[in-house]
């Protein structure tokens, strides 16, 4: 795979798609606020008044998890319906798949990343016992120590690599379960780990010309988001000024249109543009 085509795969999708990623996530939307406020209603608001007390707390923070199941349940089958259907044009969505599937693929990766998550905890607190006791007598990484100069530099640039790697290493496993999503899509499974195990498989060759891929689009994304905050931000300061809180609303609206929402679109496509650049299908074979 290149990036070349990565990018061609991706935005050939969202051509082709965009209107109907559109229905399936402002659906999931509209969903989510109407579930919002019957579940949630005043909860915030009860939790600001009820601070002292632990029971009235701990059904609100209840409340609040039981929303965050639902809106995965909710995103991850509208993400399901947008793969499947980018994948076999003119099918019709098949909504019981789509909400068994779409939590399915979420708790997998859930159990991945958490188990990752586990041990690299487990290999920071070794690290940590080892250079403790090598700095102990420069009192350790201590903010005293640091200030004082007591650290050496060679240890700083130890620590900096060390966290560079972490998130080198991370972007290197979220390339290689990249397209676990759209396998599951693309075979109607509810298994997660067939589209886990597969994605580790098919992304074997390319690995990290996916991970220059998700850096290079997260870049020119940054680009993107700060040239227009920076021509809308100017917008709505001036409605601001000007005390027009129609035109402060409608500008915010507008910001999110033309910045949050492609993006939002955007990150649902690229997995699709992942799977079909690495050479699975032929371009009939996939897309109208």
């Amino acid at each position: 795979m290149s990036i070349g085509a990565a990018f061609s795969e991706t935005f050939d999708f969202l051509k082709a798609n965009w209107t109907q990623m559109l229905l399936w996530v402002g659906g999931a939307v509209v969903v989510l606020a109407l579930l919002g406020y019957l579940m949630l209603g005043s909860t915030f608001q009860m939790m600001a008044m009820s601070a002292g007390d632990p029971s009235a707390m701990m059904g609100a923070m209840g409340r609040i998890f039981l929303f965050a199941l639902v809106a995965a349940v909710v995103l991850y089958a509208a993400s399901m319906l947008i793969w499947r259907g980018g994948l076999h044009p003119g099918e019709a969505p098949n909504f019981g798949w789509a909400l068994q599937a779409g939590p399915a693929f979420a708790f997998g990766m859930f159990v991945v990343f958490i188990a990752v998550y586990i041990v690299l905890m487990i290999i920071m607190f070794v690290l940590a016992l080892i250079f403790g006791a090598a700095f102990a007598g420069a009192g350790g990484f201590s903010p005293t120590a640091l200030q004082s100069g007591a650290l050496g530099g060679g240890a700083i640039a130890l620590m900096i690599v060390f966290y560079a790697a972490i998130i080198v290493f991370f972007l290197w496993l979220f390339a290689r379960l990249s397209v676990a999503g759209p396998v599951m899509a693309d075979r109607l499974t509810r298994n997660p780990v067939t589209g886990i195990t597969e994605s580790w498989r098919l992304t074997g060759a390319s690995q990290w010309t996916i991970v220059g891929f998700y850096v290079l689009i997260f870049i020119l994304s940054l680009v993107y988001g700060f040239i227009a905050g920076l021509i809308f931000g100017g917008i709505m300061g001036a409605a601001a000024s000007g005390g027009s809180g129609v035109g402060t609303i409608i500008s915010m609206i507008v910001l999110a249109l033309l910045v949050y929402v492609p993006q939002l679109l955007l990150s649902f496509a690229m997995p699709i543009g992942i799977y079909r650049a690495i050479g699975q299908r032929t371009s009939g074979d996939v897309f109208a």
